[in-house]
């Protein structure tokens, strides 16, 4: 029933862990926009992408030479089209380089879970992280030590979605993996919604914060520094920046 509950209020296929899982779990779905209306835009829906799920446009030069001009976040989909917002990319942002002015426009190519084969991970013990990283086989993962050690050296205990995505721009992820609570769940690194939620039983109760790394206890506060409170509820912690209720 608490499965059944999960999955009507999160609306999203759940996957089970029982043996690896070496199938692609994201596939990079590519086509062209039908049309754009201010920073909106119409594609062809499919059940390869999920609400919250983002990607890239494509501008194609003459000599098919391609470069990214913005990034695209579907917003909603009904079977047949599905509707993109569209919002600037600043992964490459170059201050001495002037701007890019060409928009988006129909017949431009959008390819969405872009980047969906990286994941950062947030798990509260090393039995959770070797579980999913052993599962989810087709998922290059961020060591979470990496992302630790970027909080450590800014003095943040408690990452916030901002500093999410930051940690995302930098490690060219798509994604980033949640456990809390006996559930995981595939967060969108531009979006930051739930794209899909597995169960997963947990086999310890060890918390670690400000989540699982070798390098945790590193994580401190600094009084220069303000809101660094520290976590003190794992799991409501992240919840609460899921919105998941």
């Amino acid at each position: 029933m608490l499965l059944q509950r999960l999955f009507l209020i999160l609306s999203l296929p759940i996957t089970f862990i029982f043996a690896a899982y070496d199938k692609p779990l994201f596939e990079e779905y590519e086509t062209k926009l039908i049309s754009v209306e201010k920073n909106l835009a119409i594609i062809e829906d499919s059940p390869s992408i999920m609400a919250g799920s983002s990607g890239i446009v494509m501008y194609i030069f003459d000599n098919e030479e391609s470069m990214i001009i913005s990034r695209a976040v579907v917003v909603s989909k009904n079977g047949s089209q599905a509707v993109l917002e569209l919002i600037p990319f600043d992964n490459l942002a170059q201050n001495n380089f002037p701007r890019i002015s060409i928009t988006p426009k129909t017949g431009d190519i959008v390819k969405l879970n872009y980047l969906y084969n990286r994941s950062l991970i947030v798990a509260p013990n090393y039995e959770a992280f070797k579980k999913i990283t052993d599962f989810f086989i087709n998922i290059e993962w961020v060591h979470p030590d990496i992302t630790a050690a970027f909080l450590a050296k800014r003095y943040i205990p408690n990452p916030d979605r901002k500093r999410f995505k930051e940690m995302c721009s930098i490690n060219m992820t798509g994604l980033i993996t949640f456990n809390m609570n006996n559930m995981g769940y595939f967060v969108d690194c531009i979006s930051f919604k739930v794209v899909k939620a597995f169960k997963m039983p947990n086999e310890s109760d060890k918390t670690i914060l400000p989540f699982y790394s070798r390098i945790s206890d590193n994580i401190k506060t600094s009084p220069l520094v303000i809101g660094n409170k520290e976590i003190t509820d794992y799991s409501e912690y992240y919840r609460h920046l899921l919105g998941i209720k």
